[in-house]
Protein backbone atom coordinates (compact mmCIF):
# COMPACT_ATOMS: atom_id res chain seq x y z
CA UNK A 1 0.00 0.00 0.00
CA UNK A 2 1.25 3.60 -1.02
CA UNK A 3 0.93 6.53 1.75
CA UNK A 4 -2.01 8.02 -0.69
CA UNK A 5 -4.20 4.62 0.13
CA UNK A 6 -3.54 5.11 3.75
CA UNK A 7 -4.28 8.81 3.74
CA UNK A 8 -7.26 8.82 1.54
CA UNK A 9 -8.68 5.38 2.95
CA UNK A 10 -9.08 4.76 -1.04
CA UNK A 11 -10.19 0.74 -1.59
CA UNK A 12 -8.96 1.09 -5.08
CA UNK A 13 -5.50 0.17 -6.36
CA UNK A 14 -3.54 2.59 -8.73
CA UNK A 15 -4.53 -0.30 -11.33
CA UNK A 16 -8.09 -0.21 -10.73
CA UNK A 17 -7.70 3.83 -11.16
CA UNK A 18 -6.12 3.47 -14.64
CA UNK A 19 -7.92 0.88 -16.24
CA UNK A 20 -9.47 2.18 -19.35
CA UNK A 21 -13.15 1.45 -20.94
CA UNK A 22 -11.98 -1.40 -22.59
CA UNK A 23 -10.62 -3.30 -19.86
CA UNK A 24 -13.64 -2.17 -17.72
CA UNK A 25 -15.86 -3.26 -19.88
CA UNK A 26 -13.47 -6.77 -19.91
CA UNK A 27 -13.34 -6.75 -16.33
CA UNK A 28 -17.72 -6.93 -16.10
CA UNK A 29 -18.51 -8.96 -18.62
CA UNK A 30 -15.95 -11.08 -19.40
CA UNK A 31 -15.00 -14.64 -17.49
CA UNK A 32 -17.77 -18.00 -17.25
CA UNK A 33 -19.87 -16.83 -14.50
CA UNK A 34 -20.78 -13.54 -16.43
CA UNK A 35 -20.83 -14.89 -19.67
CA UNK A 36 -23.42 -17.29 -18.48
CA UNK A 37 -25.67 -14.56 -16.89
CA UNK A 38 -25.52 -12.47 -20.05
CA UNK A 39 -26.81 -15.93 -21.77
CA UNK A 40 -29.24 -16.34 -19.22
CA UNK A 41 -30.74 -13.07 -20.17
CA UNK A 42 -30.80 -13.52 -24.19
CA UNK A 43 -32.04 -17.28 -23.33
CA UNK A 44 -35.00 -15.49 -21.79
CA UNK A 45 -35.77 -12.73 -24.19
CA UNK A 46 -36.29 -15.00 -26.97
CA UNK A 47 -37.80 -17.70 -24.55
CA UNK A 48 -40.30 -14.80 -23.99
CA UNK A 49 -40.77 -13.72 -27.52
CA UNK A 50 -41.28 -17.37 -29.00
CA UNK A 51 -44.33 -17.92 -26.34
CA UNK A 52 -45.49 -14.23 -26.62
CA UNK A 53 -45.35 -14.20 -30.25
CA UNK A 54 -46.62 -17.89 -30.88
CA UNK A 55 -48.39 -17.23 -33.88
CA UNK A 56 -46.09 -15.02 -35.72
CA UNK A 57 -43.36 -16.38 -38.23
CA UNK A 58 -39.74 -17.40 -36.90
CA UNK A 59 -37.88 -14.10 -38.46
CA UNK A 60 -40.84 -11.97 -36.27
CA UNK A 61 -40.33 -14.03 -33.04
CA UNK A 62 -36.60 -13.27 -33.38
CA UNK A 63 -36.56 -10.24 -34.28
CA UNK A 64 -39.01 -9.52 -30.66
CA UNK A 65 -35.92 -11.21 -29.00
CA UNK A 66 -33.42 -8.96 -30.19
CA UNK A 67 -36.14 -5.64 -29.26
CA UNK A 68 -36.30 -7.30 -25.79
CA UNK A 69 -32.36 -7.62 -25.43
CA UNK A 70 -31.81 -4.27 -26.67
CA UNK A 71 -34.09 -2.87 -24.53
CA UNK A 72 -32.04 -4.34 -21.87
CA UNK A 73 -28.73 -2.77 -23.20
CA UNK A 74 -30.56 0.77 -23.14
CA UNK A 75 -31.81 0.07 -19.44
CA UNK A 76 -28.38 -0.71 -18.40
CA UNK A 77 -27.01 2.38 -20.63
CA UNK A 78 -29.44 4.32 -18.55
CA UNK A 79 -28.09 2.88 -15.55
CA UNK A 80 -24.92 3.12 -16.51
CA UNK A 81 -25.45 7.11 -17.23
CA UNK A 82 -26.97 7.62 -13.72
CA UNK A 83 -24.06 6.09 -11.78
CA UNK A 84 -21.69 8.36 -13.44
CA UNK A 85 -24.12 11.20 -12.49
CA UNK A 86 -24.29 9.70 -8.87
CA UNK A 87 -20.64 8.90 -8.52
CA UNK A 88 -19.82 12.41 -8.44
CA UNK A 89 -21.62 13.19 -5.05
CA UNK A 90 -18.64 11.16 -3.55
CA UNK A 91 -15.46 13.18 -2.64
CA UNK A 92 -12.60 12.93 -5.43
CA UNK A 93 -10.37 10.51 -3.30
CA UNK A 94 -12.89 7.83 -2.72
CA UNK A 95 -14.88 7.59 -6.12
CA UNK A 96 -14.30 5.29 -8.88
CA UNK A 97 -13.58 6.33 -12.24
CA UNK A 98 -16.31 7.17 -14.54
CA UNK A 99 -15.61 4.05 -16.41
CA UNK A 100 -15.62 1.57 -13.82
CA UNK A 101 -19.07 3.41 -12.46
CA UNK A 102 -20.41 3.07 -16.48
CA UNK A 103 -19.51 -0.67 -16.82
CA UNK A 104 -21.23 -1.73 -13.08
CA UNK A 105 -24.45 0.08 -14.43
CA UNK A 106 -24.58 -0.93 -18.12
CA UNK A 107 -24.05 -4.89 -16.10
CA UNK A 108 -26.59 -4.01 -13.24
CA UNK A 109 -28.99 -2.80 -16.26
CA UNK A 110 -29.19 -5.63 -18.30
CA UNK A 111 -29.22 -8.34 -15.45
CA UNK A 112 -32.18 -6.55 -14.32
CA UNK A 113 -34.41 -6.01 -17.59
CA UNK A 114 -33.46 -9.45 -18.02
CA UNK A 115 -35.21 -10.57 -14.43
CA UNK A 116 -37.93 -8.30 -15.14
CA UNK A 117 -38.81 -10.05 -18.16
CA UNK A 118 -38.25 -13.64 -16.55
CA UNK A 119 -40.62 -12.41 -13.93
CA UNK A 120 -43.27 -11.02 -15.95
CA UNK A 121 -42.99 -14.56 -18.26
CA UNK A 122 -43.17 -16.80 -15.05
CA UNK A 123 -46.68 -14.31 -13.94
CA UNK A 124 -48.00 -14.32 -17.42
CA UNK A 125 -47.22 -16.57 -19.74
CA UNK A 126 -48.23 -20.07 -19.29
CA UNK A 127 -45.67 -22.89 -19.51
CA UNK A 128 -42.85 -20.49 -19.75
CA UNK A 129 -40.30 -22.50 -17.33
CA UNK A 130 -41.33 -25.89 -19.07
CA UNK A 131 -41.74 -28.33 -16.89
CA UNK A 132 -40.91 -26.31 -13.68
CA UNK A 133 -43.91 -24.04 -14.44
CA UNK A 134 -45.94 -25.74 -11.79
CA UNK A 135 -43.59 -25.38 -9.20
CA UNK A 136 -43.27 -21.67 -9.85
CA UNK A 137 -47.02 -21.36 -9.84
CA UNK A 138 -47.44 -23.30 -6.53
CA UNK A 139 -44.59 -20.79 -4.84
CA UNK A 140 -46.33 -18.04 -5.86
CA UNK A 141 -49.63 -18.82 -4.81
CA UNK A 142 -48.33 -19.53 -1.60
CA UNK A 143 -46.67 -16.02 -1.37
CA UNK A 144 -49.75 -14.63 -2.52
CA UNK A 145 -51.80 -16.25 -0.19
CA UNK A 146 -49.15 -15.03 2.72
CA UNK A 147 -49.65 -11.45 1.59
CA UNK A 148 -53.31 -11.80 1.08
Amino acid sequence: MTIDELLFFSSETKREKDMSMESEMRAKFGGVWNSLLLLFVVIVCIRFASLEQAGESLAERILCGIHLFLGCVAAGFLLGILRIFLGFSNDTYTRAPASANFTQGLKYGIVVGGMLIFIIGILQLDNFLGVFQPIANGLITKLTGIFA
